[in-house]
């Protein structure tokens, strides 16, 4: 095989394997929430009309929660963002 074809395979493994362990990095500054701060999240959807939800992380690199598929008094579901004093920065509708 002559350089350039394998230069061009090199490279391809190598956005392969950053393609493969990206996903990794990025969850490493994310962290599932503890007890206590799950029953004050409940706390704060409860006030603002949700009740239920899927899952929930805290973005260490973004100082905030991120809470799925929030269940709200209006039947639609949501995705919120919460900052580290459990108040309400977004409300997005899921699609």
């Amino acid at each position: 095989m002559n350089f350039m074809k394998k230069f061009t395979f090199c490279c391809a493994g190598l956005v392969l394997l950053e393609m493969m362990f990206s996903p990794v990095i990025v969850k490493a500054n994310d962290r599932n929430i503890t007890l206590k701060e799950r029953e004050k999240i409940l706390q704060t959807l409860n006030a603002i009309g949700c009740s239920t939800f899927t899952e929930a992380e805290h973005e260490i690199d973004k100082k905030r929660f991120e809470i799925d598929n929030v269940v709200c008094a209006n039947g639609q579901i949501y995705e919120i963002y919460l900052d580290q004093n459990y108040q309400l920065i977004k409300k997005e509708l899921n699609d």
